[in-house]
Formats: structure tokens, sequence, C-alpha cells
């Protein structure tokens, strides 16, 4: 059988500062990461019969994105605006990119923004979002 592989530069990534109504692709982006994590909550008891049990807790997740700087973008203008004014965006982000293709889009505040201004390579652009509630499966448009 063949791979069905998806090569990274299919991808996109999207934010909306108006609630939804509009999504800016962000500019540039190399490399975009999520993390989604579920806490493990300790439920042993005297019927354990010794063994430790665990019982699945609260879920949380966080998007770090990669990219180059670049001046006049309206999606790294909504990330480093929603950082600088304490809001949040809404973010999609599509592993491959396309009428009907599924990502994942949630509600989330940035916790950081990096500029690194190198002598010997482009101006590169690194933020960390925060999700702030469900991260959800979205279908590209």
């Amino acid at each position: 059988m063949a791979t069905q592989a998806i090569p990274g530069f299919q991808g996109r990534l999207y934010v909306s500062s108006d609630g939804g109504t509009t999504y800016d692709e962000i500019a540039e982006m190399r490399e975009a990461t999520l993390t989604i994590s579920q806490e493990e909550l300790e439920a042993s008891s005297f019927a354990s019969n010794g063994w430790m049990e665990y019982i699945p807790g609260l879920k949380e997740w966080e998007l770090e994105a990669e990219g180059i700087y670049v001046t006049a973008d309206a999606g790294q203008d909504d990330l480093y605006n929603a950082l600088v004014e304490g809001g949040t965006v809404l973010v999609r982000l599509f592993p491959k990119d396309g009428s009907g293709e599924t990502g994942y889009e949630g509600k989330a505040f940035v916790t950081s923004w990096e500029v690194n201004n190198a002598v010997d390579d482009v101006v590169a652009l690194s933020a960390t979002l925060r999700g702030s509630a469900e991260l959800k499966q979205a279908t590209a448009a």
C-alpha cells in the first residue's frame, strides 16, 4: 500500500481576532506544533489490590508556531495585539489545507512572542498560544 503521508508544506495556520467571522493566515510559518494533553488522576483505593489506578482528568492544549517575521501581516499582527492587549484569538491549524480537510480550532491567548534578528539569517518569529477552552476538530472551507 502506498504511503498516505502528508508533506508538511501543505499545512496552514490561521487566526481570528473577531470571534471567527474572518480568519487571517499567519504568513511565512515554517513549523507549528500542537500539543494536547490530559491529566491523570490517581484513584487507588483499598480495592485496588496493591495496584495504582488512574482515571482521566482535565485536558489542555498549546500551540507553538515558528516562522519568518514579516511586516504588515494581519495574522502576525493579530497574535501580537492579542498578547499586548491581553485578549484571546481563535486559532485554526490544518495539517493539510484544502476544502474539506480536517484540522483543529480553539480559543487561545498568546503567552510568548519572540523575534530573533540574526545577522546571518532571516528575521524569525516564534509564538506560543495556550488554549483556553475546548479544542475542536474543524473542516477547511
